[in-house]
């Protein structure tokens, strides 16, 4: 049958000119119709009718790409030789799964020879190498900050958590306003600590492709533009709350659009202002005490309607000591706060223009703002919209 499926071959491409009823004699084959359709079907259960690279993109920023490769069983199994033979920078794109089928293939120099229908699925890696990034982040001068200690303080903690601020969708001039406000709130006393929350989606995109931190794409933006922007914004304050607290400290907390690039604008700042004491570790959720408050910090997409349960499993001691307690999520760009078994958990708002993102799931209307809370030692005090 293998003789026949080559002759079959070399008929569909033109290289015979007898007709298919000549051929089907002294064949298995009633008529020459019987034997084209042998030949159609066998080439389409072995994939031979394949004769150009298949690429699929997917929503997720994924993508799959089947191609005939000339290859042996093990580079079958490697995946960086995957990766190259179908075209991807193993620098640039990770190898998510891998299937691998050997094919009869055709051609009319070599005529049927042993190939294999590799079938990949690959999603982009971030594209700046963090280890590099992290030895550039470590030969950055801290600022020197010639400063006072601060000891007679107000005995208050401000919290200045500024969710879902999308650099890139706004700029450093739209949220100049905000800074100054904030500003104007750090000088109105002097405070024995002020806490950043910086993460939370901050930037709009995770990648120069303009891609979130799971490789969805979305709008493109100048990311560039919008860690400088970041930075014009966030480095005055942090060296103002220096100026007017006992103790500044900074929490990265993991957003869905940004995780890595706002873990690594906390590691410049850490590197920059070494006063500051921070939590940049990689954890879902965290807390944080002053007095008898807790303050439970997480962005909002994962594990949303159980927070009231979930905080006091992960954080049983600093749960049980507190009195008053807070959980900040974001996320959904609205204002929001319930009150489930003496737990407030609170969805802060934003003042980020209003993405394609949101547009498109209705997240519309909100109060343009960001929200700033007070506390005393014993409980939460005011909030400070700005």
């Amino acid at each position: 049958m293998q003789k026949l499926l080559k002759i079959g071959i070399k008929k569909r491409n033109g290289e015979i000119d007898k007709t298919w009823n000549e051929l089907a004699k002294d064949t298995p084959f009633k008529n020459g119709e019987a034997y084209r359709l042998w030949v159609k079907n066998q080439l389409a259960r072995d994939g031979l009718a394949l004769r150009k690279d298949e690429v699929e993109i997917h929503g997720d920023g994924s993508q799959s790409s089947h191609r005939l490769l000339r290859m042996n069983i093990e580079q079958s199994k490697d995946p960086e030789y995957l990766l190259r033979a179908h075209g991807y920078d193993v620098n640039e794109w990770e190898l998510i799964s891998a299937r691998s089928n050997i094919w009869n293939a055709y051609s009319k120099q070599d005529g049927i020879q042993t190939l294999y229908s590799s079938r990949i699925t690959v999603k982009p890696r971030n594209t700046i190498i963090f280890d590099k990034l992290i030895e550039q982040i470590k030969s950055i001068k801290p600022v020197s900050l010639d400063l006072p200690p601060v000891t007679d303080t107000n005995d208050r903690m401000l919290e200045i958590p500024l969710f879902d601020q999308h650099f890139g969708i706004s700029d450093y001039e739209y949220y100049k306003p905000t800074q100054s406000a904030i500003a104007v709130r750090l000088q109105s006393a002097t405070w024995s600590e002020v806490l950043f929350v910086i993460g939370q989606d901050m930037l709009h995109n995770d990648s120069f492709r303009g891609q979130t931190s799971n490789g969805t794409q979305i709008e493109k933006v100048d990311l560039a533009k919008a860690w400088r922007d970041a930075m014009q914004f966030y480095s005055p304050l942090v060296e103002l709350s220096l100026k007017q607290a006992k103790r500044v400290k900074i929490i990265y907390s993991k957003g869905n659009h940004d995780e890595s690039m706002s873990w690594a604008f906390v590691q410049t700042l850490k590197a920059m202002y070494p006063q500051v004491d921070y939590d940049d570790s990689f954890e879902e959720r965290k807390c944080h005490v002053f007095g008898a408050n807790f303050i439970g910090i997480t962005h909002g997409d994962k594990g949303r309607k159980n927070l009231h349960n979930i905080f006091p499993v992960e954080f049983p001691l600093e749960w049980s000591k507190a009195k008053n307690r807070e959980i900040h999520i974001g996320h959904y760009h609205i204002e929001d706060a319930k009150d489930q078994f003496g737990t407030v958990v609170r969805t802060l708002a934003t003042k980020n223009k209003t993405d394609q993102w949101h547009k498109d799931n209705g997240f519309v209307g909100g109060h343009k703002r960001f929200m700033l809370f007070e506390y005393s030692r014993k409980a939460l005090e005011s909030i400070h919209y700005v």
